[in-house]
């Protein structure tokens, strides 16, 4: 077997497609690729099919607004195939549906702060991809995102491209050109609205040409970011501009230098929220680990049929947005969320990669942890203002990329401990932030963040005051001195 197709081999175990499933401890896993992440009707319909057809308890939305299927026994068959490619939810080349899912904030065209509506670029880049299946030789994960300039931003997403909105007709090209989960950085290339798809084919067509040149002799595909650290800004983005077919000006180095990655408010679209057009508004719905079984899936879909446009939309939070219900129709929505277990909003607050159960490298049952501390937090009066608590199996922080208020971090057993957690809070340059425990059991997770919280509430300055700037303003001793009785 030559190089190409080893390599093909590798990336396709580490992200797989509805046509390639990955061997995780579970079974194997699939994901759905869901352009902008939004689902109709008819496609709610058909993954709670799909669902009680597998044999699964749920799926999974992931923080690339996808839809994950793990622990299945066997492929899907192609009648099960053909039944996703018509209804939208599966590309009919296997090429190009391995290639990562189009992210775009999930309030585009109804938040009331954003510049351009993205909406159609995101089909407009769909439709690019599915006719140049060429390009399906690139990493799995190249991405890319749009943001409308909005108030739920998704600028912080690790994602290759990000074109950012930055005036009504006008948006900043991003490009990530630094570490692992780092968000991509301005070099101050300006697009108008039209030149957009054209660039992003004429930076695809580069990357795919550094591919190719690159040695390799890799266990991956080469990223974006390796093309362009191989190269060089300035040779990068001369090549993209011997592909494109209009001058694009000077790069802005300067600008990738001092850029700092931005920090999104995670929790900015849970709730309930006024849209663009009077006496509509949309409703933010906390997923507990992004998890939807069937009945909530076909619920969803009825709820957003009789109430709203029809519409239901997956956020890179892993959670759900039904939009445009009439404010009349509030409370029956609300009520009806709740009667499909999904009146929880602390449940939004959680994340938790596949843990022991489903993966080799994870040093402790996280999904399982996380679903424990949100049946304790089974009344939201546990916690009166949003904290993003993370539960990472390694060191990879597969299921967050960015510092959550409260990482709780696996250890491995030993021969001297069990499996167990560090216990880390938003702060410094490490990914997890400071620790201020090197090892709990899986029993004093609970109490240990009770603890934590319970001193926020006490002594933060003012009700308004965040988590993230209580524990900023909190020395490690003073933090540590919170669990000195665990």
């Amino acid at each position: 077997m030559g190089k190409e197709s080893d390599l093909v081999s590798i990336e396709r175990a580490i992200c797989p497609d509805i046509y390639h499933p990955a061997v995780a401890r579970d079974g194997l896993l699939t994901r759905l690729r869901i352009p902008g992440g939004v689902l109709d009707v008819k496609q709610c319909v058909a993954i709670a099919d799909l669902v009680a057809v597998t044999g699964l308890d749920y799926v999974q939305v992931t923080n690339r607004a996808n839809l994950q299927l793990r622990g299945l026994d066997r492929d899907l068959e192609p009648e099960l195939l053909a039944k996703l490619i018509g209804c939208g939810l599966a590309a009919a080349s296997a090429e190009v549906d391995g290639i990562r899912n189009i992210m775009t904030s999930p309030t585009a065209g109804i938040d009331l702060t954003e510049l351009i509506d993205v909406r159609p670029l995101v089909a407009a880049w769909d439709e690019y991809l599915i006719g140049h299946p060429e390009l399906g030789v690139l990493s799995n994960k190249f991405s890319v995102g749009f943001d409308g300039g909005g108030s739920v931003s998704i600028l912080d997403r690790p994602n290759d491209i990000t074109l950012l909105a930055v005036s009504e007709g006008e948006f900043l090209v991003h490009l990530a050109m630094g570490a692992r989960g780092d968000a991509p950085v301005s070099v101050g290339v300006r697009l108008a609205i039209d030149e957009c798809v054209p660039m992003l084919g004429a930076i695809a067509r580069s990357y795919r040409r550094g591919v190719e040149e690159l040695d390799g002799d890799v266990r991956r595909k080469p990223r974006l970011r390796d093309v362009i650290q191989a190269w060089g800004l300035a040779e990068f983005w001369r090549v993209v501009g011997a592909e494109s077919e209009f001058a694009i000006g000077d790069v802005c180095l300067a600008q990738t230098v001092t850029q700092v990655n931005p920090q999104a408010d995670t929790c900015a679209h849970l709730g309930v929220w006024p849209q663009q057009d009077i006496g509509l508004s949309y409703v933010g719905v906390g997923l507990l680990l992004g998890r939807l079984n069937s009945a909530q899936i076909d619920g969803l879909g009825e709820i957003s049929r009789q109430y709203g446009s029809g519409e239901i939309r997956l956020t890179p939070w892993q959670n759900a947005i039904v939009p445009n219900i009439r404010d009349r129709d509030l409370v029956a929505v609300q009520q009806a969320l709740a009667g499909l277990g999904l009146g929880n909003p602390i449940n939004g607050l959680l994340t938790a990669c596949a843990g022991a159960t489903g993966c080799q490298f994870a040093g402790g049952d996280t999904q399982a942890e996380a679903i424990s501390l949100s049946e304790y937090w089974a009344s939201p009066s546990n916690i009166d203002r949003p904290i993003n608590i993370h539960f990472s199996g390694c060191d990879k922080s597969c299921a967050q990329h960015y510092q959550a208020d409260i990482t709780l971090w696996g250890c491995p057993q030993t021969s001297e401990r069990s499996p167990g957690y560090r216990l880390c809070v938003s702060g410094g340059t490490d990914k997890f932030g400071r620790e201020i425990r090197d090892y709990l059991t899986p029993e004093d997770v609970r109490l240990a963040i009770d603890r934590l919280i319970r001193a926020y509430q006490e002594q933060r300055t003012s009700p308004q005051e965040s988590f993230r700037t209580f524990t900023d303003h909190q020395s490690l001793a003073q933090l540590q001195q919170v669990l000195n009785v665990i």
